[in-house]
């Protein structure tokens, strides 16, 4: 096995909890599947289950954290909620890249919209809150000299759990060139 494909195994086992699982409840045939020797298979198996669960946790633990800094309000709002969704969002998605933080935390904040639209998570303005953060994000990609993102809550305003009522609201984000400084206005038309 060469180095490239030992570290795609391993990545999977730390971050991947139902393929952890399968391999360790029946290394031969997980092995097989993906192509590995009988020694290779063998050498993986060997590894401790616990250890592998504790910094496989700990991996999640420190996703959470940078995710966490980069969505603060979002994740002050949705307070143990934001864990939870993160759990199962972390399942299913392994940022990859050099701004791998940065591409978790847009990825988790279209989770989380995605999620708000099937179930019911409050408050209802936390989808918007969570779309304005993600904007954010992207805007600060140097090759984004325009973001334009409406709402239906006066976006300035979100942030606690008091109750928000509908007001039509934009936000622009805008830099003259990849090297300029980003702006940012937010406009709530008057109802």
């Amino acid at each position: 096995m060469g180095l490239a494909q030992t570290q795609q195994v391993l990545a999977q086992l730390y971050t991947n909890s139902e393929f952890r699982k399968r391999f360790f409840a029946n290394p031969q045939t997980v092995g097989a599947e993906l192509g590995l020797s009988d020694e290779e298979t063998q050498q993986l198996s060997q590894l401790s289950v616990q250890q592998v669960n504790i910094f496989a946790n700990s991996l999640k633990w420190k996703r959470l954290g940078e995710v966490r800094e980069l969505l603060p309000r979002t994740a002050k709002v949705l307070g143990r909620n934001f864990t939870t969704l993160f759990w199962r969002y972390a399942e299913t998605h392994l940022p990859q890249g050099i701004k791998k933080h940065r591409e978790d935390a847009i990825a988790f904040a279209s989770f989380i919209t995605t999620v708000v639209q099937k179930e019911t998570i409050e408050p209802a303005w936390v989808s918007d809150l969570v779309r304005y953060e993600k904007t954010w994000l992207l805007a600060y990609e140097p090759h984004h000299c325009l973001q334009v993102c409406w709402f239906r809550y006066p976006i300035d305003k979100l942030g606690n759990t008091e109750t928000t009522h509908h007001q039509p609201t934009i936000a622009v984000w805008w830099r003259f060139s990849r090297r300029s400084q980003l702006h940012h206005i937010v406009r709530s038309l008057v109802g």
